[in-house]
């Protein structure tokens, strides 16, 4: 009888220290790509677009496609990462109010653009030396495709712990800018697989805040509006590398035209966005 309950002090002693343990272990993430590689990521996004015109509901479903390359220039010491990217390709396929369209837009795709990147996931463009503007006309792929970096924690964190981030990001379109303003709790909630790596989960939640403005046919358009975003991210931090990530975003907006016709319409957005590392 003693020995029996022994052995059972000693299996609950070692499963606490077992936890104890796990609960104490802490990670430094970081993003660590090296100098001379060239990464590749494929991504995806998918929109349901519902606007209101005249009292009639119109819909409209997007899916892009596009993929970005990024050759590293060189690394400094502090780690940050001197790099150029370029969207190899994109192309989309709209199909609503009337109309199915597929579009390859290869001969759209940007010119390459130098940037740095810090460990923690800061990324700042270096100014464009082309003093040349787009046409009117011009297609602006920035409205289909991003360069996105979840900015990293500059603390160690363990399984279980949070922490926030207020966020303005920018978007050129045509002769305008979108700016999103989001407010983002991140927790890191274990360990996966994924593919072939070990992967760090992050998983992340918040809201957002849309104001606009642009120009079309002759007209004036300014937008605004709200709503929330929602993903999971998975990162090999021992490699340093954003692995995959799914964003989820959900927003009500109106927008305003001025000009040659004046009338405001009310839009509904879903849109789902992935990213993910080809090897």
């Amino acid at each position: 009888m003693k020995t029996k309950m022994i052995m059972l002090i000693v299996t609950v002693v070692l499963v606490m220290v077992n936890l104890q343990a796990g609960a104490q272990e802490k990670f430094s993430l970081s993003y660590k790509m090296e100098k001379g590689k060239t990464y590749r990521y494929l991504q995806g996004s998918i929109v349901e677009t519902t606007q209101e015109m005249g009292g009639q509901e119109m819909k409209m479903n997007t899916d892009a496609h596009s993929h970005l390359k990024y050759v590293i220039d060189s690394v400094s010491a502090d780690g940050t990462m001197s790099l150029v990217y370029t969207f190899e390709d994109v192309s989309f396929h709209m199909k609503g109010m009337g109309r199915d369209t597929t579009m390859d837009m290869k001969d759209k795709a940007n010119k390459p653009v130098r940037a740095k990147l810090t460990a923690v996931g800061k990324l700042t463009k270096e100014p464009a030396h082309d003093t040349v503007k787009p046409g009117r006309s011009s297609f602006s792929i920035g409205s289909l495709t991003s360069v996105n970096f979840t900015r990293l924690p500059d603390h160690q964190v363990g399984i279980g712990e949070k922490w926030s981030r207020v966020a303005t990001d920018t978007t050129d379109v045509g002769e305008g800018q979108i700016v999103y303003k989001k407010n983002i709790e991140y927790s890191f909630t274990g360990k996966e697989k994924k593919g072939s790596h070990d992967c760090i989960k992050i998983e992340f939640k918040g809201s957002m805040e849309i104001t606009g403005k642009m120009k079309q046919m002759g007209m004036d358009l300014a937008m605004e509006g709200s709503g929330d975003t929602s993903g999971t991210i998975w990162l090999d931090a021992a490699l340093g590398l954003l692995i995959e990530e799914v964003d989820n975003n959900n927003v009500d907006m109106t927008m305003a035209l001025t000009g040659q016709q004046q009338m405001t319409i009310p839009i509904t957005q879903k849109m789902t966005t992935t990213q993910s590392l080809t090897e």
